[in-house]
């Protein structure tokens, strides 16, 4: 199995390569525009790819797959982020707990 590298690709995005989610709408965005390219319809493409047509849409629309990251890919700012590094203390000695490690981050504010 392949080591996946979390590192910018080498087009300079920076977009982590090595990751299924990346990898796949890289792959699928490709697939898309070469069909394209070889002059057939968003149509044609969705009955080939087995993609509905908002899918192949949305793929051809995008010049680049990295227009296409969203959501997890952006980094977002989370309640969690000041609580991170006791999440992962209390993790690492064995508590596991979900709901434990809520009532735990709950008092301390």
């Amino acid at each position: 199995m392949p080591e996946k590298a979390l590192a910018p690709a080498e087009s300079g995005s920076p977009w982590p390569t090595g990751h299924r989610f990346a990898d796949r709408t890289r792959a699928k965005h490709s697939a898309v525009h070469a069909l394209l390219a070889a002059g057939h319809s968003r149509r044609s493409i969705q009955r080939q790819l087995g993609m509905t047509y908002r899918t192949v849409r949305r793929l051809a629309d995008a010049a680049r797959p990295e227009d296409l990251f969203q959501g997890q890919w952006q980094n977002r700012q989370t309640e969690l982020d000041d609580f991170k590094p006791y999440l992962h203390e209390r993790w690492a000695e064995g508590c596991t707990n979900a709901w434990n490690l809520c009532q735990e981050i709950k008092t301390h504010g």
